[in-house]
């Protein structure tokens, strides 16, 4: 019996009636989703078959993409999904042949413990989808193939098997966030420093509440280097689990010399949490691009003492500075050349947020307003590329250096494609 093939809108409204869980009890559920999941990966093209049962074991289904056979387990249950239900579905992918790999969704979640469970001391072939990543597909926001795509890359990248595809827009946000700028006196005017466009520190913090008291702890850092940074919330430190996979997706937008964590001493004595912890400075350790990183944990009475608005004296005495300012000081006075760091920063941006059709021998990619456009000839490319970094000196550098200078970088975006780019650009025609 052949299963039905849905049109994307059909996708898009089964899904917005199953997600309201009026009409169908958890087993006719469970079946719809399946049945969403086989149309969408139909309509893109990817040999799925539907969900057979083996001796001794039930499979939902599976599909086939470049050479590789994914095996799927989906489940719309009330609780998050246990580690249990993970190592089960590994277990039928044990014994299969080498190039199968494995794919769980679970639409509400996983258990805390789950990628941590799987990830560490165990090969990784199975990659972890939630709600948060189907509702974009059956949206008919982002293609299947998109996220999977994401998802292997930041796996590869980082060992992270969970990663939510909205995450490329939190690395976004963060990336276009105006930079703090602190800057020795004598370099107050120094266009380099006051208009550079790469970021010397990303620093996280658990709460919005830390964001003030993190200024003024490194405020006095400023009478001996000049640096920017930017400060974001985890909002929450479970999701200390998602910073390798942010800083690899932040770092095809902004180059970034060294990552700060600041948190609360009490994560010290919390065994679950040093083991979190542990964990994210372990892939941290072992990505394919490492950054120069540093955990710092404050007391409550230093908070305290930071939030009075106090001078405080005696801070260079505080361990927790000294891990600072030695950090910091191993990075700042790097030297920044605008003239061929900002190109360089938005050829890598740009050709970052171009997609590869080779099907069709194009580069697709969204311009403004979610614009839609395609890329047929290298010329094309080269304008492209020119438009965008006059775009980023234009937003980067002082007027009157603007009025000064009149570049072309035609050989240089040449040179660029050449080396970063060649096989795909003759593979594309």
């Amino acid at each position: 019996m052949r299963t039905e093939v849905l049109t994307r809108d059909q996708i898009k409204l089964k899904f917005q009636e199953l997600d309201l869980g009026i009409k169908y009890n958890a087993q006719q559920r469970g079946f719809e989703l399946e049945k969403l999941i086989y149309s969408v990966l139909k309509l893109e093209k990817l040999k799925p078959r539907s969900g057979y049962k083996p001796e001794g074991e039930q499979i939902d289904g599976s599909f086939y993409w470049k050479g590789h056979t994914y095996l799927l387990e989906a489940k719309w249950v009330t609780a998050p999904v246990p580690a249990s239900s993970i190592y089960s579905f590994k277990g039928k992918l044990d014994g299969k042949f080498h190039t199968t790999s494995g794919i769980f969704i679970a639409m509400n979640g996983y258990s805390e413990e789950v990628e941590d469970a799987l990830k560490f001391g165990k090969a990784l072939n199975i990659l972890l989808f939630d709600k948060n990543d189907m509702a974009l597909i059956f949206n008919g926001q982002v293609s299947f193939l998109k996220v999977l795509k994401f998802k292997l890359r930041e796996a590869g990248d980082t060992g992270s098997l969970q990663v939510p595809y909205k995450l490329k827009e939190k690395a976004k946000e963060i990336s276009i966030t105006k930079p703090t700028h602190v800057s020795k006196p004598d370099e107050m005017a120094i266009p380099n420093t006051k208009n550079r466009t790469i970021d010397d520190l990303l620093i996280f913090v658990e709460g919005q509440s830390d964001i003030p008291l993190i200024n003024n702890f490194i405020s006095p850092i400023g009478q001996k280097y000049s640096l920017s940074y930017r400060i974001e919330t985890l909002k929450g430190i479970v999701n200390l689990r998602q910073i390798p996979s942010l800083l690899n997706i932040y770092g095809d937008l902004h180059k970034t010399k060294g990552l700060i964590i600041i948190l609360d001493d009490d994560v010290i004595t919390n065994q679950n949490l040093r083991t979190l912890v542990d964990n994210v400075e372990e892939q941290l350790k072992k990505s394919s691009i490492y950054i120069n990183t540093q955990f710092l944990y404050l007391s409550e009475s230093l908070k305290q003492q930071l939030g009075s608005g106090k001078e405080m004296e005696d801070l260079q005495r505080i361990p927790a500075f000294k891990q600072l300012e030695n950090f910091i000081s191993q990075i700042a006075d790097e030297y920044f050349d605008p003239v061929v760091d900002v190109p360089q920063e938005a050829l890598h941006g740009a050709m970052s947020q171009l997609e590869w059709n080779f099907e069709d021998s194009v580069l697709e990619g969204t311009g403004e307003y979610d614009m839609p456009f395609e890329i047929t000839t290298l010329e094309e490319l080269i304008e492209h590329l020119e438009k965008e970094i006059g775009l980023a000196l234009n937003a980067e550098m002082p007027l009157e250096w603007l009025h000064s200078h009149d570049f072309d970088h035609r050989d240089e975006i040449q040179e660029f494609l050449l080396e970063n780019w060649a096989k795909e650009i003759d593979e594309i025609g």
